[in-house]
């Protein structure tokens, strides 16, 4: 007689969930909805890190997190929460020396051998975007000092790795910076995220809806022409127009208020708002 035989299945391998015993009963799941969260509330905090210390406007694209990937760190950090990876595109890499020191950057294929130039511009961006990541799913939380992380004996286990996908303004072009972040900094995660709804019930609703981002248009010109006059619109056309005095202040093109127009030191201000009375 003959033992059962295996199941056969033609799901391919690579498409299977691996449960890791480690995560059972804790919030592994949700780490990566809250690292895209979080990223989605502060879009900018890493893009103006770049456009204000080395003069590079990148955008970011999309976040994504991974459970590993194939690639390991370029550098690695021990903090007081954990061990943190770093790793940013070569592509994305020279086109900053190029911003900050000019230059022309070579083409995609035609990267020149990795120069300490690169190293250590890499090794500051490490320490700082590490730190700006933490901040931004800590709660503004630090990660306090950092230092390089080199064990030949130990191999890190990494069990999620998180990919900003940025688009550069200057080439066009679209490269990734990596964070990894080993047990230690994902269970200060979870830890985190085991105490928000507790922390939740304690806020009132309507301070809540209080903080709701809202975006202000402010009118500071307008013009009526007919559809034959724009349709006859060419680019480098001059169209006339006055600024209004005073401006209107509206959101979800709703007047809210009228205010005037300031400038100081070259920047322009709003002033004297009042509420505009609707029927």
């Amino acid at each position: 007689m003959t033992g059962h035989s295996k199941v056969q299945h033609d799901v391919p391998a690579d498409s299977l969930i691996r449960l890791k015993p480690h995560k059972l009963g804790r919030h592994y799941h949700k780490v990566p909805i809250y690292i895209k969260e979080s990223a989605s509330k502060h879009p900018r905090i890493i893009s103006d890190y770049f456009l204000r210390s080395f003069r590079i406007n990148i955008e970011l694209g999309q976040v994504e997190v991974h459970e590993s990937l194939a690639a390991e760190p370029a550098l690695t950090y021990a903090s007081a929460f954990g061990r943190i990876g770093f790793s940013i595109d070569r592509v994305l890499l020279a086109e900053i020396l190029e911003c900050y020191y000019g230059g022309s950057s070579p083409a995609t294929g035609n990267l020149p051998p990795p120069n300490t130039s690169e190293q250590r511009l890499s090794e500051r961006l490490g320490k700082d975007v590490a730190d700006m990541f933490a901040r931004m799913v800590l709660g503004g939380q630090s990660l306090g000092q950092l230092e390089r992380y080199e064990n030949a004996y130990e191999q890190v286990q990494w069990e999620y790795i998180a990919e900003f996908r940025y688009l550069s303004h200057h080439s066009q072009q679209e490269s990734s910076l990596f964070l990894y972040l080993d047990h230690d900094m994902v269970d200060e995660l979870t830890s985190r995220l085991s105490e928000r709804p507790a922390s939740v019930c304690n806020f009132d609703p309507l301070e809540q809806i209080k903080r709701l981002p809202l975006h202000l248009d402010c009118v500071v010109a307008s013009l009526q022409m007919n559809l034959s006059e724009v349709l006859a619109l060419r680019p480098g056309d001059i169209i006339a127009a006055r600024l209004q005095d005073p401006v209107e202040v509206r959101v979800n093109q709703q007047r809210l208020f009228r205010g005037s127009i300031f400038e100081d030191n070259g920047s322009l201000f709003l002033t004297s708002l009042e509420s505009v009375k609707t029927p």
